[in-house]
């Protein structure tokens, strides 16, 4: 029998998770940089008939086509981006691409999965469905969207 006693200890080691960051008024919003294609200047759309007035058409981006949604009008943030000066994030997700107009992408974001708070309770009713969590960064709240829901919804 050994005198020696070997302490192991248990070494949690979290998981880092990268988020593009982006604003939409003063709000901001993030989801997983895994589904995005391509970050683009607003480019005028094709617009469609009969949809909801957050889908403002179909673009084009280098040779497909596909719907691009006013995010802010999507979760009800008063006040839509001036397009001309609007960004559009290009998600792909199960082989569908969809356009995301937003109002400044800030950041490509690096978070430890601990440090998102999944209490949701603070975000207004119209975007409570699209929040997963919230994580607290140099003292700005940014909401952690499930980016499969907005393109279900977007598309």
């Amino acid at each position: 029998m050994s005198d020696t006693l070997e302490l192991h200890e248990d070494v949690e080691v979290a998981n880092e998770l990268k988020f593009v960051r982006f604003q939409l008024g003063d709000e901001h919003f993030a989801f997983s940089v895994d589904s995005v294609t391509g970050i683009i200047k607003w480019r005028e759309v094709t617009p469609l008939p009969n949809v909801e007035d957050h889908l403002l058409g179909l673009g084009n981006l280098r040779g497909r086509t596909l719907p691009v949604t006013d995010l802010r009008l999507k979760m009800g943030i008063e006040s839509p981006v001036v397009k001309e000066d609007g960004l559009v994030i290009v998600t792909e997700d199960n082989h569908n691409s969809v356009g995301l107009l937003v109002d400044h992408v800030i950041e490509v974001l690096t978070v430890n999965e601990n440090d998102i708070q999944e209490n949701t309770v603070d975000i207004s009713n119209d975007i409570q469905g699209y929040v997963t969590g919230i994580v607290n960064v140099k003292d700005v709240l940014i909401s952690i969207l499930d980016l499969e829901k907005l393109v279900e919804v977007a598309a």
